[in-house]
């Protein structure tokens, strides 16, 4: 019987760590739909627009646009949708032909931050 306790009790160890780390991995609010997608090429969007898996504080999250360089392509600042607070927008400038980097930074309301980028091409 000491051997069966001895043999299960880091199973029981290991599941309850489990259960506790899980939960926390999905507090995150992860980009769910992006506008415009990712490594995609097309004319130039009027808006950028991200919605989130969560709501997230719109003092605290944001878009930012530059181009391939890093320089800022867009003086604007991003904004929530009004009555969606899962989504940020960005309206974009008349955008010439190039490969542009959205950066983005969103703070659920948990408080949990999240952080990314990707690349998209207007022709």
């Amino acid at each position: 019987m000491d051997q069966l306790k001895a043999t299960f009790r880091p199973v029981v160890s290991i599941f309850s760590l489990m259960l506790t780390v899980v939960p926390s991995a999905f507090a995150h609010a992860h980009p769910k739909t992006i506008v415009p997608t990712p490594d995609s090429t097309g004319p130039a969007p009027s808006k950028i627009s991200i919605t989130f898996s969560e709501a997230v504080e719109p003092k605290f999250s944001s878009i930012k646009l530059t181009n391939i360089e890093g320089k800022p392509a867009d003086p604007e600042t991003s904004a929530p949708v009004p009555g969606d607070p899962t989504t940020i927008t960005l309206a974009a400038p008349s955008l010439p032909a190039g490969t542009y980097v959205v950066h983005w930074v969103d703070v659920s309301v948990d408080g949990h931050r999240l952080q990314g980028s990707y690349q998209f091409t207007v022709r």
